[in-house]
């Protein structure tokens, strides 16, 4: 027991990720483009490679904004489904009371 104390007090110093460091220094280019800009660039003059790159780099941000304007759809359907199941569970309960409700006030006129 005593050898397993310090064992947890490392496992929480401990962090998971990139540290702060590495995020102040990342791209928002991935390495890959970078690689295929440069092979596209390569041996053009800079009014070419400027028109080259802007071209690249307009087609990727319009990718990207469609793949997150994608996962915003999805995650709204998903929503949306979870809030109409949601609903009809509470029509079932709302139904079920009422019909309780009725049997209950059937059963006081009876007497």
């Amino acid at each position: 027991m005593a050898t397993s104390v310090p064992v947890f007090a490392q496992e929480t110093v401990k962090k998971k990720g990139a540290s702060p460091a590495a995020y102040e220094h990342a791209s928002d280019q991935a390495i890959f483009n970078r690689v295929g800009d440069w092979f596209a660039t390569i041996g053009k003059s800079p009014e070419e490679k400027e028109a080259i790159l802007a071209e690249r780099r307009a087609k990727r941000a319009a990718e990207k904004a469609e793949k997150e304007a994608e996962k915003a759809k999805k995650q709204t359907e998903k929503e949306t489904r979870a809030a109409k199941k949601e609903a009809e569970g509470k029509k079932k309960e709302l139904e079920k009371s009422v019909r309780e409700q009725k049997e209950k006030v059937k059963k006081m006129f009876k007497k």
